[in-house]
């Protein structure tokens, strides 16, 4: 489908998209229920909510629909927000959309996407702790570097920890990352990772949302955002997660959806070590060493280049703002620092701080440690 009639359907999925309560099982079943979305539209809230029953709408949608709300218009809306943060919807089963997600049961309907998503790229989503021990960090870069340069994208959470040093270590290897977000495309979190997400949709690489412009980040968001990781990637690597972490909610996803799980074994006694040893037990992950043995345990015939060594920061290849010297001349590479300190100590804001700490992690010029503690490469 394209043309005006693509344009309108697009908009009615947009409308009912953003509807509370409203997700993609519900969207699949209006389709179903209707033909297409842009039937649903004419049908109005009240064919909706004759045939709530059917549908099996929520408590919450069910009551929104009784504001006899103009879904048009709410896509319109959904659209423009989307425009504003430079991001465009994608609708299942039309052009653009990732092959290997839309063969998922569980594919989301609309997704909102900033930046450049490659519908064939090879992708493996590496995955683990927000708060996450040096070592662990160390090997999320390393991993997302030589995926990176395999020609490989990197895809994860954006979230603290290791979703952000896997992004950080694929931009590093000159390669492209895929960050999915649990919340709106328009929206940032963690804050901190805002120049981070800049730089990912700006690089070649993209941002992902299945929610509406504008949904803040709760609890109930990332489950759907795991899925989604786990169902774009051809496979997804645990490198550190505790016993309860969202990383193995992310393993188990993958392994519904029929995709190879790998874990990198850690130090043995330490929780960040439960997670990979847990699934290496039962038998739902194969361990993994490096990016190298990953491809050849996916049969890959990918030659995975050396990684260059990152420049010592007394001897930095990478030139930064007044900022950011100002920061790196407060940090060395022994004693961490707390992000609240140097702020007082830089006299900048604490926001101004966190951005570009990250920018200049991304540069491969520090490093962050559990609890926005922060140490100079």
């Amino acid at each position: 489908m394209k043309g005006p009639a693509a344009e309108a359907e697009l908009l009615a999925a947009c409308g009912f998209a953003a509807v509370p309560g409203v997700g993609a099982a519900t969207l699949s079943r209006i389709v179903a229920a209707f033909g297409s979305f842009e039937a649903a539209l004419h049908a109005g809230t009240s064919g909706l909510r004759s045939r709530a029953a059917d549908l099996r709408l929520r408590t919450e949608a069910s009551r929104y629909l009784e504001d006899d709300p103009d879904l048009g218009r709410l896509g319109s809306w959904a659209l423009e927000e989307a425009r504003k943060a430079g991001a465009r919807p994608l609708l299942l089963g039309h052009e653009g959309y990732p092959p290997l997600l839309a063969r998922s049961a569980k594919a989301p309907v609309v997704l909102y996407v900033r930046g450049t998503l490659a519908p064939e790229a090879r992708r493996v989503a590496v995955v683990g702790a927000r708060e996450c021990d040096e070592q662990g960090l160390d090997l999320a870069r390393a991993l997302g570097e030589d995926l990176a340069r395999g020609k490989i994208e990197v895809v994860s959470g954006g979230a603290r920890g290791v979703d952000a040093a896997a992004h950080a270590g694929a931009l590093w290897g000159a390669g492209t990352t895929v960050a999915i977000l649990g919340c709106g495309i328009d929206q940032a979190y963690p804050p901190e990772n805002r120049e981070l997400f800049d730089r990912i949709a700006s690089g070649g690489g993209a941002l992902m949302s299945e929610l509406v412009p504008g949904a803040m980040p709760k609890p109930a968001n990332f489950p759907r955002r795991n899925r989604i990781i786990a169902a774009l990637s051809e496979a997804t690597v645990v490198v550190r997660a505790g016993a309860r972490s969202g990383a193995l909610v992310t393993a188990r996803d993958a392994v519904d959806e029929g995709r190879p799980v790998f874990a990198m074994r850690g130090p043995p006694g330490e929780a960040l070590s439960e997670g990979p040893a847990m699934l290496l037990r039962d038998g739902l992950a194969r361990q993994v060493t490096d990016a190298a043995d990953l491809c050849v345990q996916m049969g890959w015939d990918l030659d995975v280049p050396q990684r260059e060594p990152r420049p010592k920061a007394d001897r930095p290849r990478v030139q930064t703002d007044e900022a950011g010297e100002r920061l790196l001349a407060l940090l060395d590479d022994h004693t961490e620092m707390h992000v609240d300190e140097l702020a007082a100590r830089s006299h900048l804001a604490p926001q101004e701080v966190l951005r570009k700490l990250t920018e200049l992690e991304v540069l491969g010029l520090c490093r962050q440690r559990p609890g926005k503690y922060f140490l100079r490469c």
